[in-house]
């Protein structure tokens, strides 16, 4: 009977989780200081308790070599989480692992903060971008488009600035809040009701995910499209960052339906300022009409009028 006891002594949690390393198959004395510390550091780790400490991406310092990673992986197979730390892709350390990459976007960006802050900042120099929509500026909402990008000759670049004054809020939300509120499932679908799912498939790490998202029918003519996306989001210097694009067809196949649209970028930032907050965000989405799809653009800044209105309603709640 004791020795039935010390086994379920032994048998770990369900929610348990374990640190495996790339390099677990070399000999001790092969092991960098940084992975011999981790290891005799967090022996027993979990999950939640590693995700308290500090985002785990910070534990690449003490790699050897950038492209091997650490992974915290659940033992919970329902879960599907793992927390990755950041994997060396085209020289810088990726917010995103590799195979959530498409060709294309590597070709044009590298995914760690400073650069994707900097790709942001390039699109709001370029000064090919029709305005658009004039008579639709209520809550400072402008809206402008450019018929080519590096990504697509074909899909326009959308670029949508919104307003909103701080006296039209009752509760003071911070950048971070209003972003989350644009970009979190369950916030967002608290408030929005295009989607018919909208769920995050995989949590990288603290601030990275994969997602899933199907919207509804719209305009009585267009049939639900599916995305899986990845997407990561930070706070830099004040100011909230959201990047976002379609993976990999490899990372889930398409099927005949629903239709798989396709996001090249989204891209979008909140800060403030005493009186009011801004938004300010960069879109290229095929969405597979055929082109060039012109009632659904010039649906769009109705559309954004009422975002922004349900928008402020939530943000108040």
């Amino acid at each position: 009977m004791d020795g039935d006891l010390e086994e379920e002594q032994k048998a770990p949690e369900e929610n348990e989780s374990i640190i495996s390393f790339k390099s677990d198959h070399r000999n001790k004395q092969e092991l960098s200081f940084g992975q011999r510390l981790l290891k005799s550091v967090y022996p027993d780790a979990n999950t939640q308790s590693m995700r308290d400490s500090f985002p785990l991406k910070y534990f690449s310092c003490c790699l050897p070599k950038p492209e091997e990673e650490i992974e915290i992986s659940d033992l919970d197979s329902n879960s599907g989480n793992i927390y990755m730390c950041n994997e060396n892709v085209d020289g810088v350390m990726s917010l995103f692992p590799s195979k959530y990459l498409r060709k294309d976007e590597r070709e044009i960006l590298k995914f760690d903060k400073p650069n994707l802050i900097a790709f942001f900042e390039g699109l709001t120099k370029e000064d090919n971008f029709i305005r658009k929509f004039e008579k639709f500026d209520q809550f400072g909402l402008r809206m402008f488009m450019k018929d080519q990008n590096r990504f697509s000759s074909s899909i326009p670049v959308t670029r949508c600035q919104i307003e909103i004054p701080k006296n039209l809020l009752t509760n003071m939300p911070s950048v971070e809040q209003v972003g989350l509120a644009i970009i979190n499932p369950e916030r967002r679908t608290a408030w929005d009701k295009h989607f018919k799912e909208y769920k995050i498939l995989k949590q990288l790490n603290q601030d990275t995910e994969t997602l899933k998202i199907v919207t509804n029918r719209a305009m009585n003519m267009l049939d639900p499209r599916e995305f899986y996306e990845k997407r990561t989001h930070f706070v830099e210097n004040g100011v909230f960052y959201s990047y976002s694009s379609s993976a990999p067809d490899s990372f889930h196949p398409p099927k005949k339906e629903p239709i798989r649209a396709m996001d090249y970028f989204g891209m979008f930032k909140v800060e403030e300022d005493q009186n009011s907050i801004f938004i300010d965000g960069f879109h290229q989405i095929d969405i597979k009409i055929g082109q060039p799809g012109p009632l659904i653009f010039m649906s769009l800044p109705l559309k954004m009028v009422n975002f922004t209105k349900d928008l402020i309603k939530f943000l108040n709640n």
